[in-house]
């Protein structure tokens, strides 16, 4: 099984898709909620996975790789780019 973290704001409509995403398919995630402060979190995750440009949220972190976000989730596992068991 996958480990796979989600960096969220309460109120990015984005980050809700994602988490239902998962949901829907019944797949097990950590929420790290990080409305507390935001722009530290934002340049916490931009330097820790060398973003070329400042975070946006959410950010999914499938096995400690970032892949993105709900966007890039969605692009990757319609192409099988990744898959979760």
């Amino acid at each position: 099984m996958q480990k796979i973290e989600i960096y969220t704001l309460g109120y990015c409509p984005f980050c809700q898709k994602a988490k239902m995403f998962f949901d829907e398919k019944n797949i097990k995630y950590t929420e790290i909620h990080c409305d507390d402060d935001e722009e530290t979190k934002r340049k916490e995750l931009t330097e820790k996975f060398k973003l070329p440009s400042l975070a946006t949220f959410p950010q999914i972190v499938v096995d400690d790789i970032n892949i993105g976000g709900y966007s890039d989730l969605i692009e990757k596992y319609n192409s099988k780019q990744i898959v979760f068991d």
